[in-house]
């Protein structure tokens, strides 16, 4: 098996569908058959809810804990013992979990002067060796664990909602990216639009103030539909669903995910107008 892909979702806010699009993706990669690891690196734990994970658990937290994050040492080895025993399947076939663990959003507030810890932890266990594809969900903070996370990843792209502040944060995450580059070669794979609804004046002057400053880097577009709100908050893979609006919406996360993640060519525009 070649090494993963692994991808990390940015946004210094909440609310910007960053967890829905790495639940989505998973789905898909879990319906094409592709082997998974979702990672809830969000001290809100949104992923691990999504699974039922109960909020006691112990997860990555434990494991940078492990790594001696709260002690201001950086023991990758240790941190890669433990690995193994907080990673748990999910009800989708190919797709783990690694939940983010009660103790993260204690590790989150430390910071962390080895900025490649978490990757050196994941390489270490295999992680990136025993999986095609790592999706990274981080929640609406920057700091030391954001970092960790840039540098854990090979890729970054970033959701715009209609939300006024969207564009900004998207531009941050851009941003963010570019600086991180300077040391780590990570990928910006652009942004991807969700949640619009064109019938509404307000969606549409966010969504042109989007295609403004960010062009053709706009990935993926993905309308203002409650079956998509639905499969995320029931667990459900989109693709699963049987009507032609969820087929034809999964196929837009799939060829996102193939395309322009994955590296997959040939794929088709993932951009509805």
């Amino acid at each position: 098996m070649s090494e993963a892909v692994s991808v990390v979702v940015l946004s210094g806010k909440g609310g910007t569908a960053k967890t829905l699009w790495q639940h989505t993706l998973a789905g898909e990669a879990s319906r094409a058959g592709i082997s998974t690891l979702l990672l809830d690196v969000d001290p809100e734990r949104n992923l691990s809810n999504r699974f039922h994970v109960p909020a006691h658990s112990s997860g990555l937290g434990t494991v940078l804990e492990a790594a001696g994050v709260t002690a201001n040492e950086g023991d990758a080895e240790a941190g890669a013992k433990a690995v193994a025993d907080e990673i748990r399947s999910t009800p989708w076939a190919h797709v783990d979990l690694l939940p983010a663990g009660a103790s993260l959003n204690g590790v989150s507030q430390v910071a962390v002067p080895d900025t490649w810890l978490l990757r050196d932890i994941l390489t270490i266990a295999g992680i990136y060796s025993r999986y095609d594809l790592v999706l990274l969900d981080t929640g609406g903070r920057t700091g030391s664990l954001a970092t960790l996370t840039m540098y854990a990843a090979d890729v970054a792209y970033a959701p715009i909602t209609p939300t006024t502040d969207a564009v900004l944060k998207a531009r941050e995450a851009r941003s963010r990216v570019e600086r991180i580059q300077r040391a780590h070669p990570l990928r910006w794979a652009g942004v991807v639009l969700t949640g619009f609804d064109l019938r509404t004046s307000v969606d549409t002057v966010i969504r042109d103030a989007a295609f403004e400053e960010f062009g053709d880097e706009i990935r993926a577009e993905v309308p203002r539909r409650v079956t998509v709100h639905e499969a995320f908050q029931l667990t459900e893979r989109l693709g699963d669903r049987t009507d032609v609006i969820s087929t034809g919406l999964a196929e837009i996360f799939r060829e996102f995910l193939r395309r322009d993640l994955m590296g997959v060519a040939n794929s088709k525009d993932g951009v509805i107008r």
